[in-house]
């Protein structure tokens, strides 16, 4: 009976989100490991990291003049410069960003939220929704793939509401202030997903194609013919003397195999010194059995050549870049690859046109970010609110403020 081969194909990196039941968790991810594998990508590519870096850039600005240095956190003494470039960080990368929360009890006796820090979102997962879609509680775990994990392992904290009866009512069943958890603001762009999707979604293949590309060269540089030596000599040992011999009738080392191989490993040596320190691991030796009697041909050493074409990952590599720098509010390939002459003429009019043009692109995401920045001073009942300082100029002198009345 004729045997039947089927073929699957499987996707292995789809995002499925499932509540586990163990975990008492929404999984993001089939294997709840999709911010972790975004991350990794991220730095894995060296256009993804860059890009990243320029983003947050453009987001920021300057900073926000005299109030860089003003204190948000007095447990961890972080400014507000400092927490709103993590802020930054996590919203350019994960399109979402998870702050915590402490609360004290003012003169008023009303429950007052402080030191606001950044988690790593990586660690955050959601809790179980109730009819209306909302999530309660989110739990916090340094490695949500461990197989070990258990839902007991995990720090549960309740969302950020701060609505004085809600914040009591919290405080009451923790025990007291003392014993009180805080809040955790839990921001996602995408209002459809129980999870952000990441900036990299879309291009999470052409962010491994340019590692890979990476990986691929260096094995061909490390383990492949690049760059090594072949010496080839005589065999350094006579073939016709044995290493051991019957004396008496027991067998007894050879005194002359004995100072062939002595000599043969000097030899090696000799030939390891000449090659120099950089070249011994890339260095191959081979004895060829050869009756010639010119030094010619007793010794030959010839280096090896293998050339990488750079050409056969050109365009694959050009390709993924552009695809990676569009997933990021399509930064011009201009702020990341200039020519050398690109400050000169008419090029450093160019780059000035792409800088403006990507403080446009970058506008809204800008307005939401430094919207985010001002709900959380505003709940923290400070009477700062900041603006962003430009980065670039548009015009001859100096770019307009940006519109900050983005809700978020």
């Amino acid at each position: 009976m004729a045997s039947k081969m089927q073929t699957f194909f499987f996707d292995l990196a789809k995002r499925l989100i499932k509540w586990d039941k163990s975990l008492e968790v929404y999984r993001n991810g089939v294997d709840n490991a999709y911010t972790e594998r975004t991350d990794r990508l991220i730095n894995n590519s060296v256009t993804a990291k860059m890009a990243s870096g320029i983003m947050q850039q453009y987001l920021i600005g300057k900073g926000f003049g005299e109030s860089d240095d003003s204190i948000i956190n007095s447990d961890t003494e972080q400014t507000l410069i400092d927490f709103s470039e993590d802020v930054c960080e996590s919203l350019v990368e994960n399109r979402g960003v998870a702050i915590h929360f402490n609360y004290i009890v003012d003169k008023e006796t009303n429950l007052k939220p402080i030191n606001p820090e950044v988690i790593p979102f990586n660690t955050a997962r959601l809790g179980k929704k109730d009819s209306k879609k909302y999530s309660g509680k989110i739990l916090l775990h340094d490695d949500w793939v461990c197989e070990r994990i258990k839902a007991e392992s995990a720090s549960v904290f309740d969302v950020f509401n701060n609505n004085q009866d809600v914040v009591k009512a919290q405080v009451k069943a923790a025990g007291g202030i003392t014993k009180y958890k805080g809040q955790i603001l839990y921001i996602s762009y995408d209002k459809k997903y129980y999870y952000p999707l990441s900036r990299i979604d879309s291009v999470m293949n052409d962010c491994d194609s340019e590692a890979q590309a990476s990986v691929y060269k260096n094995q061909l540089l490390r383990n492949g013919f690049f760059g090594k030596t072949l010496v080839v000599t005589r065999p350094l040992i006579d073939s016709d003397v044995e290493e051991y011999k019957l004396v008496d009738g027991a067998n007894v080392r050879n005194p002359e195999y004995h100072r062939m191989q002595s000599e043969a490993d000097k030899t090696k040596e000799t030939i390891e010194k000449f090659l120099g320190a950089e070249n011994v691991g890339g260095a191959m030796m081979i004895e060829l059995e050869h009756n010639g009697q010119s030094f010619d041909e007793a010794i030959m050493i010839k280096q090896i050549e293998s050339k990488i074409d750079d050409k056969m990952f050109e365009f694959t590599e050009n390709s993924v870049s552009k695809n990676i720098l569009m997933a990021f509010c399509n930064i011009p390939v201009s702020l990341v690859k200039s020519p050398d002459s690109a400050l000169l003429g008419n090029s450093g009019e160019a780059l000035r046109e792409a800088k403006k043009s990507y403080w446009e692109n970058t506008e809204k995401e800008r307005n939401k970010f430094v919207a985010l920045i001002n709900r959380v001073l505003s709940v923290m009942s400070t009477e700062m609110e900041i603006n962003i300082i430009p980065l670039i100029d548009v015009n001859n002198n100096k770019i307009n403020q940006q519109s900050t009345d983005t809700e978020i």
